[in-house]
Order: C-alpha cells, then sequence, then structure tokens
C-alpha cells in the first residue's frame, strides 16, 4: 500500500523519497495491481546517476524489490550501464531489458520528480520455462504488459 493510502501526507511522502534517494541512492515504488492492471514496481533515483530508471511488472512484491535490488546494486556499486537489449542471468530468473517507450505514463511518481528527464528500462523476466513473452508460443501478456518494444525477436527453441 502506498504512503498516503497508509495516512502519510504528500509532503511527508515526498520527504520519505527523498530520504532513500539520499541514504541508499535509490527507492523502490511498488504500484498494485487489480481486475485489469497487473502490479509493478519500479525505482526512483537513477536518473541522478544519469541512468535510466528501472521498471519490474508480474512478479511479486518481494520478488519484485529483491530482482530491482539486484540491478540496481550493479548500478550503483559496480557502475554497470543497463542498456536496452541486454539479457542478464539473475537467480532465479533471466531478464532481458527492453526502453520504456512512455515511462511518464507508468513511472509516476519519478515522472513527477524528473519531469522530462525520466528514461525507464523495463526489466523483463523469462518464465519458469526459460522463455521470455515474445518467445511463448501465446505470449502471456496479461501478466508481464509490455511497455516498450521487446529487445530480441528470437522464436522459442524447440
Amino acid at each position: 500500500m502506498c504512503d498516503m493510502c497508509n495516512g502519510m501526507t504528500a509532503e511527508e511522502s515526498w520527504q520519505k523519497t527523498f530520504q532513500n534517494i539520499s541514504e541508499y541512492g535509490w527507492e523502490c515504488q511498488f504500484v498494485e495491481g487489480g481486475a485489469e492492471d497487473t502490479a509493478y514496481g519500479y525505482t526512483i533515483g537513477l536518473t541522478h546517476q544519469q541512468h535510466p530508471e528501472l521498471l519490474l511488472t508480474g512478479l511479486p512484491q518481494a520478488e519484485t524489490h529483491a530482482t530491482l535490488s539486484l540491478l540496481v546494486h550493479r548500478v550503483l556499486h559496480h557502475r554497470h550501464t543497463l542498456v536496452p537489449g541486454l539479457e542478464i542471468p539473475l537467480r532465479p530468473r533471466r531478464m532481458a531489458l527492453a526502453r520504456v517507450e512512455h515511462p511518464e505514463n507508468v513511472l509516476l511518481i519519478a515522472s513527477a520528480l524528473y519531469k522530462g528527464r525520466l528514461r525507464a528500462l523495463q526489466a523483463i523476466w523469462a518464465d519458469d520455462a526459460g522463455h521470455f513473452p515474445w518467445q511463448q508460443d501465446i505470449p502471456d501478456v496479461l501478466t508481464q504488459p509490455l511497455y516498450g518494444t521487446p529487445p530480441v525477436f528470437r522464436p522459442k527453441s524447440a
């Protein structure tokens, strides 16, 4: 649940975000899903490092946070630059990165903070069989909606 849903004022919520970015270099923002929308999480703070923010959809909140943490660690502590088309072997899932075409429509709090400077990458995960959505016989865009063009178009392996 969001901070304001838990009783914080907008000012208190912004102060918490600024404090987290100052202390940790980033914050994870969660957006709850509904009957027609998939839950997702995204980073706020990587823009301060001239790096795109990261978006992850369709996984449980704990796995979303853990996965984003691993990716952010590469950026903040190992100075990796994550780019569209990159495949990353993370445990327990492989990830592929795609450019988010309109991040201002999805990363709402980051958009309000960074205005026209916002860029984002979607971390797209492989399913339990190791296939990305574009490699599946019937792409599961309900579980993992794509907010940009998939980075690769390799067919599913037989």
